[in-house]
């Protein structure tokens, strides 16, 4: 269901294109809000804003199946909305308490669960989600399992070692991941030219003897069909695929960065022109997908939902020190010690 496209030739029924249009307001909610508790100082801890790269996100974990596996980065609390995370539990990981994701531990930048929806748990060492890609990948090969592990990165990452010998390894073994690259135009200050030399991220694939995909990462359909293709090709056998998702965010590496390094005419004309959100309820409501009583109905569900949810975040109890040991692995992959509260597992 691109701009041009009709009723006939939508990629998704109606149900699931408002669950799409569902995902992609409250991942804008949820940072909207988080962002004005953090400027009040009622939140704790640090902020990455994913504020107009959300068609990245959401249309890239729509095209998983539920144990296909996703490994983010501390910029992608969409994805993991749309895989599948608690929001409560969410809340109550940027609050620090025991019912978080990680029982109350280790920031609110480190969310992962990774026995309920495979979600790994974030690592701040970019892109260190990749090379555990490729290990469950090959796992996932070697099983048997059709199973697909699935990797997001910022552009500045692709200039990290790992990541080139992540893209390498997969290629060589053929194996069922998919590489996302969200390319931001900036890494942190620094604009895509002084990053890399080749116009495009994508076409670095031809250097692995893998598919390159660009794509316009305000169109969610337009992203969630490319990696639905990957993913398929990932699946039958076939190997990985680079996908690079080209946006602009809206707001700076972290709640500190007022982004002065962007141009201000490059920003206006991205937040008007191309909002992820704001163009597919446009869609939506042209094609009849829905209209705006379901657009309101949705908007009063995720207000809903968040209240709840930080309502749930504040009554949860603050971990304990005895705790500290609770929910981890040894080496030997036995637990440490099994958790004592409702609250999470970690990964």
């Amino acid at each position: 269901m691109r701009s041009d496209a009709t009723a006939n030739d939508r990629p998704l029924p109606d149900e699931q294109l408002r669950d799409m249009l569902y995902l992609l307001k409250l991942a804008r909610y949820v940072d909207e809000r988080l962002e004005a508790l953090y400027r009040q100082g009622r939140l704790p801890g640090a902020i990455y804003s994913g504020r107009g790269q959300e068609g990245t996100h959401v249309g890239t974990v729509f095209a998983l199946e539920p144990r296909d596996s996703l490994f983010p980065t501390h910029r992608d609390l969409t994805a993991q909305l749309a895989k599948g995370l608690d929001l409560n539990r969410v809340l109550a990981q940027f609050w620090g308490r025991i019912d978080g994701y990680l029982r109350g531990r280790d920031g609110n930048s480190h969310i992962g669960d990774w026995q309920g929806n495979k979600t790994f748990a974030v690592v701040s060492m970019l892109p260190d989600g990749y090379p555990v890609a490729c290990g469950i990948a090959l796992a996932y090969k070697r099983r048997k399992e059709p199973h697909v592990a699935l990797a997001i990165c910022g552009d500045g990452s692709t200039s990290n070692g790992r990541w080139h010998e992540s893209l390498n390894v997969s290629a060589i073994h053929k194996l069922p991941v998919v590489w996302v690259v969200n390319n931001n135009q900036y890494a942190y200050s620094t604009p895509n030219p002084l990053e890399f030399s080749v116009p495009t991220i994508a076409e670095r694939a031809a250097a692995y003897g893998i598919p390159g995909v660009r794509v316009d990462g305000a169109d969610v359909l337009e992203v969630y069909e490319a990696v639905r293709e990957a993913v398929a090709r990932a699946r039958s056998g076939d190997g990985p695929t680079l996908i690079e998702s080209v946006s602009l965010r809206w707001r700076g590496h972290a709640g500190h960065d007022a982004a002065k390094y962007v141009p201000k005419e490059l920003l206006d004309s991205t937040m008007s022109d191309k909002d992820p959100v704001a163009r597919f309820e446009e869609l939506m409501l042209a094609d009849g997908a829905i209209d705006a009583e379901g657009v309101k109905e949705i908007e009063e569900r995720i207000e809903a939902e968040f209240k709840a949810g930080y309502e749930f975040a504040q009554a949860s109890p603050f971990p304990v020190g005895d705790d500290v040991t609770k929910g981890l692995y040894t080496d030997d992959g036995y637990w440490l010690s099994e958790p004592s509260h409702d609250g999470g597992t970690g990964s």
